[in-house]
């Protein structure tokens, strides 16, 4: 079975304020959700989004040792996922 999973940064811009943007890791969603708070509260809205720039792909089958592999694209992980099957 194969999992994949979304391993790209987010990006949080504020529209015609590119001095405000900043990239987080995508483990950190707590510290995307503070700094768009605080954007907030400074009179901006501010907009997050998950880049498509790495996705890990995990294929686990019984009897069979784990594998894993990174890609630049969904489409590219998708087809990998897709050809374990």
């Amino acid at each position: 079975m194969a999992h994949i999973a979304n391993r790209s940064r987010f990006r949080v811009t504020v529209k015609n304020k590119p001095d405000l943007t900043q990239h987080f890791s995508f483990s950190k969603v707590a510290a995307v959700e503070a700094y768009m708070k605080e954007l907030r509260a400074q009179g901006y809205k501010p907009r997050a989004e998950q880049l498509d720039e790495g996705w890990l792909v995990r294929i686990r089958e019984r009897g069979h040792k784990p594998l894993e592999a990174t890609f630049e694209s969904e489409a590219a992980a998708n087809q990998a996922g897709e050809s374990v099957r």
